[in-house]
């Protein structure tokens, strides 16, 4: 089966010879086939050779470069990904009408509400508790989402949903890391790095998936590009933060990282090497190749329904 190749080791090098990937450090040297690879994600001061990249490039893998807290740096795009430019007119043609914009926007706070109430449930309900008006909450939500006139409207109503989210996480974090509110990058605290990290992994992966379905990655509708932002890839992910939320403090909660397993200097807060490496294989066990799919399947569906609604 292929899977992605996550590569943390500071210094570590990756050549080629032949049709295998070299990934090598100072302790070991790992020989990979280039066929079992999906793409290839390389963290902060990771090296990779020119006729490496061109393999992986001639056999359709990305490439992500991210930094040591685990921000998109860069993408290598391969050489050949397949378009379908019907596709791609369709959606610039929907891009430039305001209020198919909002409509394709309203879908997306819905699915994301659904995704968010049942992710509030499992906290309560793996604690034995009933939720309190999580309901009334999320019927007032959607009304809101329904109502809306514009873009900025539903820009507020998703910064309700996500600090609704995060209130309850907080209230219900029994792990020893305090966590008090979202707070970007740089991450200042554990909490907000491991999220920052898994945001920023999903988004990287949503870059071919969204090719894949002949869409422009650069072009949203509800998120605005800003320099190299990948818009759309943000757009779709946005389904499943509640549960990559959900990922992190299940994390912390089951005390799978400790204090040590964090560094922090003027640029924020990020994991050490060992602890990197036991999240991105957590990450890549529960989140990509997770047995119910929640992740995954929630995002093709939804590209489904954009494939379908861009062509009306």
């Amino acid at each position: 089966m292929k899977g992605y190749l996550f590569v943390t080791t500071p210094g570590a090098c990756i050549s080629r010879k032949g049709n295998v990937l070299i990934v090598e450090t100072t302790e070991r040297k790992t020989q990979i086939p280039i066929g079992i690879i999906k793409h290839v994600f390389l963290f902060g001061t990771v090296n990779i050779t020119v006729p490496a990249i061109r393999l992986l490039s001639s056999r359709g893998k990305f490439v992500f470069l991210l930094n040591r807290y685990g921000r998109l740096v860069s993408v290598v795009y391969p050489e050949f990904f397949g378009s379908d430019n019907n596709i791609r007119m369709n959606q610039y043609l929907t891009f430039s009408n305001e209020e198919r914009k909002i409509a394709i926007t309203k879908e997306l706070l819905q699915r994301k509400l659904e995704v968010t109430k049942l992710v509030i449930y499992n906290l309560y309900a793996s604690r034995n508790l009933k939720p309190e008006n999580l309901n009334e909450w999320a019927e007032g939500i959607r009304a809101s989402i329904l109502s809306a006139e514009n873009l900025q409207s539903l820009l507020g109503i998703d910064g309700n949903i996500s600090r609704y989210l995060y209130g309850k996480f907080s209230s219900f974090n029994e792990s020893p890391f305090y966590f008090e509110r979202r707070e970007y990058y740089p991450p200042p605290d554990p909490v907000n790095a491991l999220l920052s990290l898994s945001f920023s992994i999903f988004y990287s992966i949503m870059h071919p998936l969204v090719l894949s379905f002949g869409f422009d990655p650069y072009l949203g509708f509800f998120h605005i590009r800003r320099g190299k932002h990948a818009a759309l890839c943000s757009d779709v992910m946005e389904i499943v933060r509640p549960r990559l939320a959900e990922f992190v403090f299940t994390a912390l909660n089951d005390e799978f990282f400790e204090e040590g397993d964090f560094s922090k200097d003027k640029g924020g807060m990020f994991l050490r090497t060992e602890a990197l490496k036991s999240f991105v294989k957590l990450f890549s066990d529960v989140v990509i190749h997770g047995k119910d799919e929640a992740f995954m399947s929630e995002v093709i569906a939804f590209l489904n329904w954009l494939k379908e609604e861009v062509k009306k």
